[in-house]
């Protein structure tokens, strides 16, 4: 389950929106400098993965303001959207892939995701993704 937070990177609260799953596994991301201001993706959707594209307009879930803490040469990030440590990957996604089949298969809304008029390019109510 996403935590729902404002672009500065405070919580709100833990919310029902979940994101869809970019990757199982961590983006590796290499040079970062100590001070940089990322935007992270949590919803799943971006093209430049583990950044922000903007893809997340109208699914109800922001993007994480990041500010590189520590300069190193690799960071691992997480790509699956589920880590308890945002922007960290933390190995959710290991055990990840039964859990979002099990939501798939229980969500509200999974009567809709194949019509035609399914208009929405997350059904957050699950984080599945049309045509993904």
């Amino acid at each position: 389950m996403a935590k729902c937070n404002d672009e500065d990177g405070k919580e709100d609260k833990p919310c029902e929106l979940y994101p869809a799953v970019a990757m199982y596994g961590p983006n590796n991301v290499f040079d970062l400098k100590k001070g940089e201001v990322k935007l992270w993706c949590r919803c799943g959707l971006s093209k430049k993965q583990p950044w922000c594209d903007g893809s997340h307009v109208g699914t109800g879930i922001k993007p994480m303001k990041w500010t590189v803490d520590k300069q190193q040469r690799l960071y691992q990030l997480c790509a699956c959207k589920y880590t308890k440590s945002p922007p960290y990957c933390d190995a959710t996604h290991t055990n990840l892939p039964c859990d979002v089949i099990e939501r798939q298969e229980i969500c509200s809304n999974k009567g809709k995701h194949e019509l035609k008029d399914f208009t929405k390019k997350l059904c957050t109510g699950c984080g599945w993704v049309p045509d993904f």
